[in-house]
């Protein structure tokens, strides 16, 4: 975390506020019914799995689980011996968690380490390496989700967020093992460049300029007296805040 202020400081910025977060993910995405009637917002990040739990409109309980979107990349680099970044590209463009989706005549092509000529392989391969990661990843979900004592309270089921929620198939693994509604979540709430945010990817950035947005630079008591051109700033900063939401 700390790493993390320096770099924004070391860019000029001041860092207001720190947000976990599965919040900033869960502020994007849900709803107030949602929120009110108890759900879990599982946000699939690229190291990490964040988990945030929901009910009666209020906040119950977060965890982070460290198995994430990396995991299925390299868990393809080592199965198709191809290069990470490869890989990574293999994953969006060909990926499929559940291999029951997938045809057993469609076929990739996958790049060789070494120099090697790039291979044409059966999609299924693929998507029999990234199913066992995908039911991992929710295997510990539900086990967290019990632990802490709420697998009865979500009545609106599970949001499923962050780029690991794009890849086909996750939502219905997902069904599969919770047995629960199961939706993607994508920012809502906004204008403007609201097209170009329309992903579970940019659920996080969105969230923290929204949390940002009604809990700072939307709180007037927080901007000092005499701030001189600071409050200027700020003021700009609201109006802008104000077109774009």
């Amino acid at each position: 975390v700390q790493n993390v202020i320096k770099c924004a400081e070391r860019c000029g910025l001041h860092v207001a506020e720190l947000v976990l977060e599965p919040l900033a993910s869960a502020e994007a995405v849900l709803t107030e019914d949602e929120r009110e009637i108890g759900v879990a917002v599982v946000d699939i990040g690229g190291g990490t799995t964040d988990v945030a739990i929901y009910e009666r409109g209020s906040l119950w309980h977060t965890a982070v689980i460290a198995v994430g979107g990396d995991h299925f990349t390299n868990d393809i680099a080592v199965g198709l011996r191809t290069p990470v970044p490869d890989a990574e590209k293999i994953k969006r463009k060909s990926g499929c968690a559940l291999s029951g989706m997938v045809d057993e005549d469609e076929t990739m092509e996958v790049a060789s380490v070494g120099g090697r000529k790039p291979r044409v392989m059966a999609r299924r391969i693929l998507s029999e390496i990234l199913q066992p990661r995908a039911e991992e990843i929710f295997h510990l979900v539900w086990d967290e989700i019990r632990r802490a004592g709420y697998e009865k309270s979500l009545n609106s089921g599970i949001v499923l967020t962050g780029g690991g929620a794009i890849l086909d198939g996750m939502p219905e693994i997902a069904e599969q093992i919770f047995d629960l509604p199961i939706r993607r979540g994508c920012p809502g709430g906004v204008g403007g460049l609201a097209d170009h945010v329309n992903s579970p990817t940019f659920a996080t950035g969105v969230g923290l300029a929204l949390y940002g947005f009604k809990n700072t630079l939307g709180d007037s008591a927080r901007t000092p007296v005499g701030a001189g051109a600071l409050v200027r700033v700020a003021g700009r900063l609201r109006g802008l805040f104000r077109e774009f939401f």
